[in-house]
């Protein structure tokens, strides 16, 4: 884990202010050769979006000379805009570079979310040494990015590595991009509250359909992919929320597999809330790979990320001043 954020005190040219901007939360922070000033965290604005985020820059002080943005994906870095984002459609089609730099006057560098985690795990947590790496993130949505020799993979519109579109059950569940069966909508934590969601309103008398009344009565709010895990520890292993988790598992690790067998990284980073929550889950994909990869592993290959919430932040950073 990277160690504990220290103030910036020092504003020359390499001080920068990034954000990192997901479909949840929005975090802010000043970075300084490499080192992250306190953060800043709240929910992800969904009117005024840019000019809520130029207030978040604002709220930091100092003096930055740019500002690098990680934000969920798909993102044309090129342009600094995102693309139609399936699971914050409030954020698609938004001129993020463009926008920020009318409000804040400065430089403004955009990359996708992920990317900027692999490159922050690749200098710094549990990529170092790797030449050839992939990172996928199982959060809000599931992002990936890949690594080829020490070099981000692009591709021809700056748009490679959305592995969390990956059809991993054909005729599956569908997803917010349009698709059935992706990655995504198996095992994000938003992809496990939507099909979570259907059982309940279609069983009401079922542990998830209790939930659902007890989380609608009490909170007024729906489902989460956290209350999906909390009913299955309820469960006994043997109910609607261990079967969507179980699918969940199953459909990661099919992912992890195509994904070796495609790229034949080093090491399979992985990180967010969903992965955290599930550790698990990294092992079984370990040993899925060892019996169904083309080649077998040499020791260790997927991995959990070692820089939690700091990675995209720290990798926004290191993109304002490449």
């Amino acid at each position: 884990m990277q160690s504990a954020p220290q103030a910036v005190n020092d504003t020359r040219d390499r001080t920068y202010a990034v954000l990192d901007i997901g479909g949840t939360w929005t975090r802010a922070a000043l970075w300084h050769e490499g080192r992250l000033g306190p953060v800043l965290r709240e929910p992800t604005p969904r009117d005024g979006v840019v000019g809520a985020l130029a207030r978040s820059i604002r709220e930091l002080g100092g003096s930055p000379a740019r500002v690098g943005v990680s934000a969920t994906g798909p993102v044309d870095p090129v342009h600094g805009r995102l693309g139609r984002v399936p699971n914050a459609a409030w954020l698609s089609d938004l001129d993020l570079r463009g926008g920020l730099a009318a409000e804040l006057g400065l430089d403004v560098v955009v990359d996708r979310d992920t990317n900027a985690a692999l490159l922050a795990e690749h200098a710094f947590g549990a990529g170092r040494g790797c030449g050839h790496a992939v990172y996928l993130t199982l959060s809000t949505g599931v992002g990936g990015a890949v690594l080829e020799q020490g070099r981000l993979l692009r591709g021809h519109r700056g748009l490679a590595g959305e592995l969390g579109h990956l059809v991993v059950q054909e005729g599956g569940p569908e997803c917010g991009c349009g698709r059935r069966g992706c990655l995504e909508a198996l095992a994000s934590g938003d992809g496990l509250a939507r099909r979570a969601t259907a059982h309940a309103e279609a069983h009401p008398g079922s542990t998830l359909g209790r939930r659902l009344a007890t989380v609608r009565s009490r909170e007024g709010r729906a489902l989460t992919g956290r209350d999906v895990a909390d009913v299955a520890e309820d469960e006994s292993g043997d109910g609607p929320a261990t079967r969507l988790l179980d699918a969940a598992r199953t459909a990661f690790a099919t992912a992890v597999v195509n994904v070796v067998n495609g790229w034949d990284p080093e090491r399979v980073i992985v990180g967010g809330s969903i992965a955290r929550a599930f550790p698990a889950w990294l092992a079984e994909a370990g040993r899925r790979v060892a019996e169904e990869g083309l080649v077998p592993p040499h020791g260790p290959l997927v991995v959990a990320a070692e820089l939690g919430g700091d990675a995209e932040l720290l990798g926004a950073g290191m993109s304002a001043d490449s």
